[in-house]
């Protein structure tokens, strides 16, 4: 294509399914990676893409590379008779019926036959089917069906659904599942928030939809970078999930995408930022946008924690008992189990163990339902620090040795810090100073990598000192066990010896 006016016309067959699929030169570029730029002066004549750079777009509008270059003598001759009906000042409007026609039906007319080979693909890019709420029905057999799958036939199995009209619906409920992921595994978390995006990507739809679609997915996948640790690429991808967002403003107006998320899911990075005041602003102004209980009662259960991470426990047990009365278990099986958690962990934060103990029948059933290993360790490391609360010593010690090990096991620092800790405190108070020294002796691999932020390996360094010279006192390490519950999602808070 060297002569200017091939360029030109080539450029013209790009601009025009362009204009059949409803994209600016923002979204073509997204879609091909093509620079934004370049795609103007291709449509403008100035220039011709080279072979790869063809296949690029060729494959962005779904078509093969040579339907382009066939595209440009259609194109031509669009363009030939509209230039001809200008130069013989046919543009007006028609003075007498059936004497003149109107200026684009005559240039229908000329190029009608030169156009009609393409007019059934393009009738196919022109299709733009819309979203519709009952494919969520269609999205819940899908995925129960994916669940129970190794992750290798799940991805195969996708693969099969990638631009259904329905799978919207299957990249949505892919979100919650990495967001439920999130409680026991970060790279389970991540590879589902990562396969729904892919989902997404693919999925037809109207352009301002497919924005909003896209900046939801990045959310989760926000999310589950948060729980991976890496907090600079969590910043990135909320950024990437606020431009999309803004992007495709007005793009759902049946509200089939829960605009809470957004708030939600940003409230739980600044959380675990340290950033607690302004994370309970952003739940207390999501909340308010809340279309059903299930959603307030959620956003409740966030709330909680960041006032339980604040140390304002009264006030995250009264918001817990708010949310209690919110939720359902149907569409969210954790909630439950997680608000009456919650609650006993708060109760033992204030010493009240003997509420804690009340609740623990709940907990074990609720979680039981839930059948994941860690929510069972979980569940046993409650019950050991509520009987220590309440006296019963060697059953907590026993409880506090096993999720101690399951921890080793799994390589969790912080939470293997923490339960030391806790059992060091019993220890302590038997006059068994030797075996702290050995617990302390036996928490060295912490200190490798970055698994624990940086204030609470001062404060576990403070202890290891003190218990290698046998000089840890109870009290003092009950006051470490505090700090390290509240550092735990406040990387910036210090102990104070």
């Amino acid at each position: 294509m060297k002569d200017a006016a091939d360029k030109l016309d080539f450029g013209l067959g790009i601009a025009l399914l362009r204009a059949i699929l409803g994209w600016n030169r923002a979204t073509l570029s997204q879609k091909s990676g093509v620079d934004e730029g370049l795609i103007g002066d291709y449509e403008r004549g100035l220039s011709s893409p080279f072979r790869k750079t063809r296949e690029r777009l060729a494959e962005a509008f779904d078509v093969e590379p040579s339907f382009l270059e066939e595209l440009a003598p259609a194109c031509r001759s669009l363009r030939l008779a509209y230039e001809n009906a200008k130069r013989g000042g046919q543009s007006a409007a028609p003075l007498v019926a059936g004497i003149a026609r109107r200026l684009e039906e005559k240039v229908s007319g000329a190029v009608l036959g030169s156009m009609e080979p393409f007019l059934i693909e393009l009738a196919k890019l022109d299709a733009q089917p819309a979203p519709r709420a009952e494919h969520r029905a269609w999205a819940e057999e899908q995925w129960a069906a994916l669940e129970p799958l190794p992750a290798e036939d799940l991805d195969k199995v996708v693969q099969g659904l990638l631009g259904d009209e329905r799978s919207w619906a299957l990249a949505v409920r892919l979100c919650q599942a990495s967001c439920a992921a999130a409680a026991h595994s970060a790279a389970e978390a991540l590879r589902l928030a990562r396969l729904a995006a892919a989902i997404a990507k693919a999925a037809p739809g109207p352009e301002k939809w497919l924005l909003l679609l896209h900046g939801f997915c990045e959310l989760f996948l926000a999310n589950a970078l948060r729980v991976s640790g890496n907090l600079d690429t969590v910043r990135e991808a909320f950024a990437r999930a606020d431009k999309l967002w803004a992007r495709g403003e007005g793009g759902d107006p049946a509200g089939l995408l829960d605009a809470t998320r957004r708030l939600d899911l940003k409230a739980d990075f600044l959380k675990y930022d340290g950033r607690i005041t302004e994370s309970i602003a952003l739940l207390d102004q999501a909340f308010q946008d809340a279309r059903s209980d299930q959603a307030r009662g959620r956003l409740l259960i966030k709330k909680a924690t960041s006032q339980e991470i604040a140390g304002d426990y009264g006030a995250a047990i009264q918001t817990l008992q708010q949310a209690e009365s919110l939720i359902t278990g149907e569409s969210e099986p954790r909630l439950p189990c997680v608000v009456i958690f919650n609650l006993s962990v708060n109760y033992c934060h204030l010493n009240l163990y003997t509420a804690a103990e009340a609740l623990l029948p709940r907990v074990e059933e609720l979680g039981a339902a839930l059948s994941t290993k860690l929510d069972a360790v979980r569940t046993r490391w409650l019950q050991g620090r509520t009987w220590a609360g309440l006296g019963r010593r060697e059953e907590a010690l026993a409880a506090l040795e096993d999720v101690r090990r399951y921890f080793l096991a799994e390589q969790i620092a912080y939470d293997y810090a923490l339960v030391s800790l806790e059992l060091a405190t019993l220890y302590l108070e038997q006059g068994r100073a030797r075996l702290v020294k050995d617990l302390a002796e036996e928490m060295a691999w912490i200190f490798k990598g970055e698994k624990v932020h940086k204030e609470a390996l001062a404060a576990l360094a403070l202890f290891r000192a003190a218990a290698r010279r046998e000089k840890a006192q109870a009290e003092w390490t009950r006051r470490m066990v505090k700090y390290l519950y509240r550092a735990q999602c406040n990387p910036k808070l210090r102990f104070v010896a």
